[in-house]
């Protein structure tokens, strides 16, 4: 019996992280990546990839034969390249129907904490769309919304730190603000990389069904921080005092009204400013249970991956 699993967005953040731990774990892994993108960021835990969009129904025929199982990842932060329509419903509806029409058995989603029908940011309620068709439309379909994740290639943690030591643009003497967006009173429930991959990859055992049936899971970290905790910690972690000043809402809007109009990938937009305003705790979180153990600290993570220049 086949163990293969079908990774969507692999080459990406998270799907980098997936593929290492599904191939240590035992499991064969197809790629699913677009015509043209470098493969070689998982060219030592896969050879086996399919060239496909998931917004082209035709482009993934066969992506999922012989699989028993579908690792969907693919997602997008901002609508610079494509809409939150196309990719988190369309595009998730079509993966779906090739996996059905494969005979795909479990089909597995990373979606985002925050995700409901009537949520404020188009984000969070085309995940939650997408959830719907997970639910509805596969045999066993498993939806795992996770809060902001951390590690090595984030753009979250990473940048906090960088502005903390100003090596963005080191021509300049060390900046003493870090900004806080609508004060900082924001929370997340921050979770590491590798044990969102390790999640993922506990999912796609046969035996899962047992410890958890089919339906709709949060992953969080240990703690539930506000955002100027985490720009604290990332300030330690740097070996920085900075100085935190309230941005309000309504200048921070504007500031993300003019990012996204000057570049293509902004680092602000106005619907992640709608997605600061929600509850970012995990309420159904089953991290601790599916991993067996206590998920890792942002704190901890911070304090041993950067280190004072």
């Amino acid at each position: 019996m086949t163990n293969r699993v079908l990774v969507t967005g692999a080459t990406g953040y998270v799907g980098r992280h997936v593929a290492a731990r599904l191939t240590s774990a035992g499991f064969a892994v197809r790629a699913l990546a677009r015509t043209g993108s470098d493969t070689s960021v998982i060219a030592r835990h896969t050879t086996d990839v399919h060239r496909g969009t998931i917004t082209n129904r035709e482009s993934l025929r066969g992506a999922c034969k012989d699989c028993f199982a579908v690792v969907h990842l693919v997602g997008i932060i901002n609508e610079a390249e494509d809409t939150f329509e196309r990719i988190h419903v369309e595009g998730t509806w079509n993966i779906i129907n090739e996996a059905t029409d494969s005979g795909v058995c479990r089909f597995i989603y990373l979606s985002g904490l925050g995700s409901r029908w009537d949520a404020a940011s188009k984000y969070h309620r085309t995940k939650f769309q997408a959830e719907e068709l997970v639910r509805r439309f596969t045999k066993e379909g498993y939806n795992f919304p996770a809060s902001v994740i951390f590690g090595p290639e984030d753009e979250f943690l990473n940048l906090f730190v960088k502005f903390a030591r100003n090596i963005i643009n080191p021509k300049y003497p060390p900046w003493p603000i870090m900004p806080l967006l609508g004060g900082g009173k924001s929370v997340l429930q921050p979770i590491w990389v590798e044990d969102v991959a390790e999640v993922l990859t506990r999912a796609c055992d046969r035996a899962f069904p047992e410890k958890l049936p089919p339906g709709t899971y949060h992953l969080g970290g240990p703690e539930v921080l506000t955002v100027r905790e985490i720009m604290q910690i990332a300030c330690d972690a740097a070996g920085r005092k900075r100085v935190f000043v309230p941005v309000p809402m309504f200048a921070a809007r504007l500031i993300a009204t003019v990012m996204e109009k000057v570049s293509s990938k902004p680092l602000l937009t106005r619907d992640q400013l709608i997605m600061l305003g929600e509850d970012g705790t995990a309420k159904n979180n089953k991290t601790r249970e599916i991993l067996g153990r206590e998920p890792r600290s942002i704190r901890d993570y911070a304090e041993k991956q950067f280190t004072t220049p």
